[in-house]
C-alpha cells in the first residue's frame, strides 16, 4: 500500500513539474522533475530533463549535481564525474556534488581520494550526518584479508606419500626382500585405488600384480583377496574369448584357402583346354602351310578332279549351321586324298 502511494505521489509530482517546466523552460523545476524520473527508474527521461534544464540554466549548480547522480546510476562514471566537477566549479561547497563525487571514487575503489573529498565536505558542512557516516564507514576495520587467510589455513593440506630413500634391502633394519615391495625409488605404492585405475584402463595384468603386492604386505586383507580372485577369473574369461576368436579366424582363413585352391584347379583346367585347342590349330596351320607351299600343276589338278571327287558341304550333308573351320578341314582332307592317289 505504501509503495502504491509512493508511486502515485511520484507520478503526481512528475505531472506537476512537467506543467511548470512547459510553461517556463528556464524554471528550476527541472531538478525535482529529473529526480522524480530517476527515483521511479526512468533514467533516460531523467537525463533528458537534466540536460534541458542545464542548457537553459548553465550556471545552476544543483542541475549539474542532479545530472551527475543520474549518469552515475546509469554506470557512466566518467561523464558523472565531469558533471560533478562542473557543479563544483560553480559552487565549490556543494554538498550534493562533494558527496556524489566521493561515492564515485569509492566505486572505483579509490578510498584515499574519497576520504580526502569527504574531509573537505566536512569542513564546509560539519553537521551533515551523511558526510559523517561515510567518513566513519571508511575508518571501520577491513577484516577480509584476515578472514581469507584464516580460511586458507583451515583447509586440509593434502598429504603426499613419500618414497623411501635409495638403499639396498640390507641397508635398513627391517627392510623386506619380498617381491612386490615398493622399496625401489619411483615405484608406485601398491594401493587398491591404483589397481582399479588399471582395471578401468583394461590393464588387468597390472591390476592383478598390484593386488598381489597388497596381499603380500597385508596377508589378512580379505577384500584384496576377493578382488584378486575376481580379476583372475575376468582375465581368464578374456583369454578364452580371445582364443575362440582366433580359432574362428583360422577356420575362416582355411576356408578361404580351400576356395582359392578350387579356383586355381578350375583355372588350370581352362588352361589345359586352351592348350589343346592351340595344339590343334597349330597342326592345322602346318598342314595348310605345307599344302600351300607345294605347287599344284595342271595335271595334278586334272588327276585330282578325275580320280577323286571333291566333296562339298552339300555332298557330305553338312548342316547349314556348321562352322567354317569344319568346312575348311573337309576341303583339306579332299586335297590330301587327291595327292595320295597321284
Amino acid at each position: 500500500m505504501t509503495r502504491a502511494n509512493t508511486g502515485g505521489s511520484l507520478i503526481g509530482k512528475i505531472g506537476s513539474y512537467l506543467q511548470i517546466f512547459a510553461k517556463d523552460p528556464s524554471s528550476t523545476a527541472f531538478v525535482p522533475l529529473a529526480e522524480a524520473y530517476r527515483q521511479i527508474g526512468l533514467l533516460d527521461d531523467a537525463l533528458e530533463a537534466a540536460r534541458l534544464g542545464t542548457s537553459s540554466l548553465p550556471h545552476f549548480s544543483p542541475g549539474f549535481s542532479t545530472m551527475g547522480r543520474i549518469l552515475g546510476q546509469m554506470g557512466r562514471i566518467d561523464e558523472a564525474m565531469s558533471a560533478y566537477a562542473k557543479a563544483l566549479s560553480i559552487d565549490r561547497q556543494s554538498q550534493a556534488a562533494l558527496v556524489g563525487l566521493a561515492r564515485l571514487h569509492l566505486i572505483r575503489a579509490e578510498r584515499d581520494m574519497a576520504r580526502k573529498i569527504l574531509k573537505q565536505a566536512e569542513e564546509f558542512h560539519p553537521d551533515d550526518e551523511k558526510i559523517s557516516d561515510m567518513l566513519n564507514a571508511l575508518e571501520l576495520p577491513r577484516p577480509w584479508a584476515e578472514i581469507k587467510q584464516a580460511s586458507q589455513l583451515q583447509k586440509p593440506t593434502p598429504q603426499v606419500a613419500t618414497l623411501p630413500d635409495k638403499a639396498g634391502p640390507s641397508d635398513k633394519p627391517g627392510s623386506s626382500d619380498k617381491p612386490g615391495s615398493s622399496d625401489r625409488p619411483g615405484a608406485p605404492i601398491p594401493t587398491a585405488t591404483l589397481a582399479e585405475i588399471y582395471v578401468k584402463q583394461g590393464l588387468l595384468d597390472k591390476a592383478i600384480k598390484i593386488y598381489q603386492d597388497i596381499i603380500t604386505q597385508a596377508p589378512d586383507n580379505t577384500a584384496a583377496q576377493n578382488r584378486l580372485v575376481e580379476l583372475q577369473k575376468q582375465s581368464a574369461l578374456q583369454l578364452d574369448t580371445s582364443v575362440g576368436k582366433t580359432d574362428t579366424a583360422v577356420g575362416q582363413t582355411e576356408t578361404g584357402v580351400g576356395r582359392t585352391e578350387t579356383a586355381v584347379g578350375q583355372t588350370e583346367t581352362g588352361v589345359g583346354r586352351t592348350e589343346t585347342v592351340a595344339s590343334k590349330n597349330e597342326q592345322l596351320s602346318k598342314i595348310t602351310a605345307a599344302d600351300v607351299t607345294q605347287p599344284i600343276t595342271a595335271e595334278t589338278s586334272v588327276s585330282v578332279a578325275t580320280s577323286t571327287p571333291v566333296t562339298t558341304p552339300e555332298s557330305q550333308n553338312v548342316p547349314d549351321d556348321q562352322s567354317p573351320l569344319s568346312v575348311l578341314k573337309s576341303w583339306l582332307t579332299a586335297i590330301k586324298l587327291g595327292r595320295t592317289n597321284v
